[in-house]
């Protein structure tokens, strides 16, 4: 690809791959109908209180690991390894970090449904915003420039059609959890099937990891809070792992230098 033509492929590519999410999605939902989320999923299992005034305690405080990893994030950005058409999506990564911390200890302090749509929310533009990174060091470098908005585009209005049906009373989380799921399993395949233009694939790898790690915490909450005598619930842990991934992802940017024979401008 070159020029003008390398731009209209990548746009080409990146409206595709909405177009295969929406046509999933729609698949899915003729076929099977709304996918409403369990009722259960607000029952965590750290119900304590901190010096009376902040409640759910461990889930609450447990948000600084990803708030840590935001700041630090923020700090690196100066000596990061990036393209001009990359910056915009590194400074939205970051941006977004530190407010998924805001977002998850919002959700937790008062946990439902309507404070949720705030946590998913950055969440999803969190990882959105790597998966077009990740698109540009492994397929081509424009992908993080027109990649960027209409994947978080697609990434909020997932969040926002979850929040709505469930207003509503007939909510359907399925949009976001192809959103949520989708972008780790592509990002997991660009790091096993592309070449990259970067060193430093360890710490994307580490940070793949950091969020199956994540995910086991998170099904197994009231288990870990169980064997830990009360100590900490999966949940205290899956915030503690999150911040850790995306510490692992900063490190990347840090880190990372330009392959031999491939162009990049910092």
């Amino acid at each position: 690809m070159s020029g003008v033509n390398d731009t209209a492929q990548v746009r080409r590519q990146v409206w595709l791959i909405i177009g295969a999410v929406a046509a999933l999605y729609g698949l899915l939902r003729l076929a099977i109908g709304p996918l409403p989320q369990d009722p259960a999923y607000h029952n965590l299992a750290d119900t304590r209180t901190f010096l009376v005034i902040v409640p759910r305690a461990g889930d609450v405080i447990s948000n600084l690991a990803i708030l840590l990893a935001g700041l630090f994030g923020l700090a690196l950005r100066p000596r990061m390894t990036f393209a001009p058409e990359e910056c915009a999506a590194v400074n939205v990564l970051i941006a977004a970090s530190i407010l998924t911390a805001f977002g998850s200890a919002y959700y937790h302090w008062a946990p439902s449904s309507a404070t949720q749509v705030w946590d998913r929310l950055a969440i999803a533009i969190v990882l959105t915003s790597l998966f077009a990174l990740v698109m540009a060091d492994r397929v081509h470098p424009l992908f993080a420039r027109h990649a960027l908005w209409p994947f978080t585009a697609l990434g909020a209005a997932s969040v926002v059609l979850w929040g709505v049906s469930e207003a509503m009373g007939q909510g359907d989380v399925r949009l976001y959890l192809i959103v949520r799921i989708g972008t780790v399993i592509a990002i997991a395949f660009l790091l096993m099937l592309r070449q990259p233009r970067h060193t430093g694939t360890i710490w994307l790898v580490a940070a793949l990891v950091s969020e199956i790690v994540m995910a086991t915490f998170e099904r197994f909450d009231h288990e870990v809070f169980r064997l830990t005598g009360g100590l900490a619930s999966g949940h205290n842990a899956k915030h503690v792992m999150a911040g850790v991934g995306l510490a692992f992802v900063f490190w990347w940017l840090r880190s990372r230098r330009t392959l031999t024979g491939k162009s990049e401008s910092a």
